[in-house]
């Protein structure tokens, strides 16, 4: 059985985080799932974008992506990352690129950082890309004309777009009631640029008519929710009844604010037919607002004219506008929400004038995640009122979207609010809470102390918050929580814990726990963890101590664990152990002690792997009687008698291959040492090493992978040598599965330029069992060799570095040259020039010859030091040490 996979909890903000430290440009599902997490995190996901934007050691590919994003995601919140970005960003393309999302965003805040920018970026080329951008941000028209422009919104958005762009040039605090009087009447394209304009300018008079058109906007649907409904209870009720159901609702609705109108309307319809209701229906229309009174006076007057036949027309039409308008004012209450919660962010309004109008709106209207997003984004952890309407919310799916929301925060003080959330009575919320809170710094001290309290149920939440975050640094402690006298219920959830850690430490406690003693279910949650463990010395531990136990549920696991730990012939289980698993399957596979765990025991052999011909000839024999009684019975099934003889015939087959195993490595053998050093015949006999080794037939034993792994590290080695060759011992590393060249294939993935070296690198670091996230992470730094020509900053970053590193310190490449030929170093921060001249090529020399694997360059010259894979990242001076040690981060 392969280990089992456990689901590692990921919140929107990991996966963002994962998403990004694999970009795949090309990859449409890549990007797809990349814009499906900006939707659901929104601007909570730009600390996150904007940090990578100025991380030295981004790629350029990455920063592009990044920027990119831009065209669909125009948030204005994106300014003040982008303007920190450009200030230092060095790669002229990235320059470029940046100041174009700059000016897609077409808000009065990104002409302001591009003309901040013109002041620092002083050079030509910079100063050429921002003269282009600014040109189209530059006010050449009065604001009128750029006004009747954006309006003509979706029938001609190019023009539109160029009126957002003038508007960020001309518009003025003065000029806010000529924009707000423009959004009457808009089509959703102009009405979204132009609150966007609206929101950007400074001063206190927008604050109030945005509030008020929110809380407009909210009336508005709920009359449109309140109108869906009536006209649906007219449509499907009966017709007779419709004119007193709808003088009922008029009643109750007018009566607060028109009381006279609404009692002589009362007396005229008790009156019947000698009353006169039009009369008050008339002045009830003169005071109605909001389509659900428009509809319920037009209404009762066409039923009480009799006018049927207009009266369901009436109907249908209400239901069809109902239904549409629901829309478009949803669009419209997302688009205020953000307005506002950007004028709190950007400080032109108090979060304490908006957020009782957010807090009211939450109960009153529950279908906009919008106005959620919004209240969640700037709801204080302080506010307990506040949080407790998220945990009160009816609907479980909008719990855990605010819950998602709240949790991209990372804020530490809402580690209470988790706590009360992880009680919530939809499981799926609980976990989901669970995971935001183990992702808060301080989540762990508060739950070691719920750990350590000695009450069984605050143990009992700690150990199932370990459980569901498989939190890594609980496991010393839960290890030494078994050790000591433990009740029976809290020892089984805390080996669940272990388990779920799936810590190799964690394999000599749980076995001291294992014996037939111990109740059924402790013994089956026993197996299981160490089964998870998938480590040798858990498997050999499961087969050792199968011996003693009894149970027909325990053994097959532990079979199967045992199995999980040596998974494949470049890790075969030992020759000695190979009698004792023998004897499981045997027991496994009997009637008797397995209780008909056979099936599920031949279907395990299948991932056995030893170098003992017989064992595998012994096992197909005995797989094959049970076959063919199998096939005598009378329910006999198919799909099982297929997968049954699929085990027999693997197993046969490696028994056959071994038989010929020691022919085949020496024919593998010739074949690598009949490789040639360099010329035209080298790929093609890289190439026949590739086939042989990938030969189904063949199986590789341990001491040939570790001849072939120190073979194709030699050859790593040389110098020019074509992309091909390269390709083809990356190819022929992954079939080793020698974990030792994973550092020499990041290399050659990190520094290959073409597709087929970067894809033939990467097969063969997933074949050696590293997923995507451990590919493009950095091996880290342990020696350091610092060479700066000013020995005042030299000290300085000494004393940054401190001893967390192996540091040395050269002033020039002539005192650096020794040092690196005593010793190589992992990472060389060095100056771009030195008295000599440009350090340049001698840096890359230094990379070349494997004297220094990566170069942070430390320095003042901003040309940019380019885009080379031996290159981590530039710092341009002066910058603070902080920025250095976030620069040295894995």
């Amino acid at each position: 059985m392969a280990a089992p996979l456990r689901h590692i909890p990921l919140t929107p903000l990991d996966e963002l985080r994962a998403c990004l430290g694999n970009p795949s440009e090309s990859d449409a599902a890549s990007q797809t799932r990349l814009h499906h997490l900006l939707r659901r995190l929104g601007q909570l996901a730009l600390p996150e974008l904007g940090g990578r934007l100025v991380k030295p050691t981004s790629s350029t590919a990455q920063k592009r992506l990044i920027l990119g994003l831009t065209a669909k995601f125009d948030w204005p919140e994106w300014v003040p990352w982008l303007f920190q970005a450009l200030v230092q960003e060095a790669d002229l393309g990235t320059f470029d690129e940046g100041c174009s999302a700059l000016g897609r965003l077409e808000t009065r805040s990104a002409r302001e950082a591009m003309l901040k920018l013109a002041t620092q970026r002083t050079d030509p080329d910079r100063q050429l890309i921002l003269r282009r951008e600014l040109s189209a941000l530059e006010a050449q028209q009065p604001l009128a004309f750029y006004l009747g422009r954006l309006l003509e919104g979706d029938s001609n958005p190019r023009l539109a777009h160029q009126g957002a762009r003038g508007l960020a040039a001309t518009a003025e605090p003065a000029d806010f009631q000529i924009l707000w009087e423009a959004l009457e009447g808009s089509d959703p394209l102009a009405f979204r640029l132009l609150l966007r304009a609206v929101a950007e300018l400074p001063g206190e008079a927008p604050n109030s008519a945005l509030i008020g058109r929110f809380q407009e906007t909210l009336r508005t649907l709920g009359d449109l929710e309140a109108l869906e409904s009536l006209t649906h209870r007219l449509q499907t009720g009966a017709r007779n009844a419709a004119k007193a159901e709808l003088a009922q609702a008029l009643l109750v609705q007018m009566e607060p604010r028109a009381p006279q109108a609404t009692q002589t309307l009362r007396q005229a319809l008790e009156a019947g037919e000698s009353g006169q209701p039009l009369l008050p229906l008339e002045q009830l229309k003169g005071v109605s607002r909001g389509p659900y009174e428009h509809f319920l006076t037009e209404a009762l007057t066409v039923l009480l004219e009799g006018k049927v036949a207009r009266f369901n027309a009436m109907v249908t039409e209400a239901q069809d506008t109902a239904a549409k308008q629901q829309v478009s004012q949803g669009t419209a209450l997302h688009q205020l929400c953000e307005a506002l919660v950007r004028r709190v962010v950007a400080g032109h309004l108090s979060g304490t004038a908006v957020l009782p109008v957010f807090r009211e709106a939450l109960d009153h209207f529950t279908h906009s995640e919008g106005l959620d997003y919004a209240f969640c984004r700037l709801v204080p952890a302080s506010d307990e009122a506040g949080l407790a309407r998220i945990l009160a919310m009816t609907d479980p799916k909008r719990r855990e979207g605010c819950l998602d929301t709240l949790g991209a925060r990372e804020e530490d003080a809402l580690l209470p609010f988790f706590l009360k959330a992880m009680q919530d009575s939809i499981v799926e919320v609980g976990h989901r809470a669970m995971h935001h809170f183990g992702k808060l710094p301080s989540s762990f001290p508060a739950v070691m102390e719920l750990f350590q309290s000695g009450q069984p149920d605050q143990v009992r939440t700690a150990l199932r918050i370990f459980t569901e975050n498989g939190t890594k640094a609980a496991a010393e402690p839960l290890m030494a929580f078994l050790k000591t006298d433990v009740r029976d219920d809290l020892l089984l959830e805390a080996v669940e814990a272990l388990g779920a850690i799936r810590s190799p430490a964690a394999a000599p406690v749980l076995l001291d726990l294992l014996h037939d003693g111990k109740p059924a279910r402790l013994q089956e949650a026993l197996v299981e963890a160490l089964a998870t463990l998938a480590a040798p010395e858990a498997g050999l531990g499961l087969l050792a101590k199968s011996a003693h136990l009894k149970l027909p549920q325990v053994l097959i696991v532990a079979l199967e664990g045992t199995l999980a730990a040596f998974p494949g012939f470049e890790r075969a289980l030992p020759q000695e152990s190979l009698p004792a698993l023998e004897q499981l399957i045997i027991r496994c596979c009997d009637d008797r002690e397995g209780e008909g765990q056979r099936l599920r025991a031949i279907l395990a052999a299948q991932h056995l792997y030893c170098f003992d011909q017989d064992l595998f000839a012994r096992l197909k024999d005995m797989f094959s009687d049970f076959l063919f009684e199998l096939r005598t019975r009378g329910d006999w099934d198919r799909d099982t008698n297929d997968r049954v003889a699929a085990v027999v015939k693997e197993l046969g087959r490696r028994s056959a291959s071994l038989s010929h195993i020691a022919v085949k490595e020496e024919k593998i053998r010739a074949l690598l040492q009949a490789v040639p050093p360099e010329g035209p015949g080298r790929a093609p006999a890289l190439l026949a090493v590739r086939e042989a080794l990938q030969d189904p037939e063949f199986i590789m034993r341990a001491e040939l992978a570790q001849e072939t792994a120190v073979l194709v590290q030699a050859e790593f080695g040389r110098k020019d040598q074509d992309w091909r060759e390269l390709a083809r011992l990356c190819e022929i590393a992954g079939l080793t599965r020698q974990v030792s060249l994973v550092e020499s294939l990041k290399e050659q993935f990190s520094r290959a330029t073409g597709l087929g070296l970067r894809s033939a690198a990467k097969e063969a670091l997933l074949a050696l069992g590293l997923d995507e996230q451990d590919i493009g992470r950095r091996a880290p730094i342990h020696s350091i060799l610092l060479l700066e020509p000013s020995a005042f900053f030299r000290k300085r970053l000494l004393a940054a570095l401190g001893s967390a590193w192996d540091v040395r310190e050269a002033g020039s490449r002539l005192e650096a040259a020794p040092l690196l030929a005593e010793r190589p170093v992992d990472l060389l921060i060095s100056e771009a020039s030195d008295g000599t001249g440009d350090l340049h090529p001698w840096l890359k020399l230094q990379c070349e010859t494997r004297r220094c694997r990566h170069v942070l360059f430390s320095t003042a010259v901003r040309d940019g030091a380019g885009d080379e894979p031996w290159i981590l990242g530039t710092l341009y001076k002066p910058y603070p040490p902080e920025q250095l040690l976030k620069a040295l981060e894995p």
